[in-house]
């Protein structure tokens, strides 16, 4: 059974990020581009954080 919730869009967006960090660290650090073969929402450098490209992976897969 689904527990019916209506947050607001901040409560939302902290909950996936916290969700996207946890799932960084249960993967490693690695990226969904490695685990997923999910392609990069953006260029990669040094200053890339794993957790946001996560973020971006929910976001795209919740409006698939």
């Amino acid at each position: 059974m689904k527990t019916q919730v209506e947050p607001d869009n901040p409560t939302l967006t902290n909950a996936l990020e916290k969700a996207a960090k946890h799932i960084c660290t249960a993967r490693c650090g690695r990226c969904p581009h490695v685990v997923e073969q999910y392609p990069c929402p953006k260029e990669c450098n040094l200053d890339t954080v794993a957790w946001e490209c996560w973020m971006q992976f929910f976001l795209d897969r919740a409006r698939a």
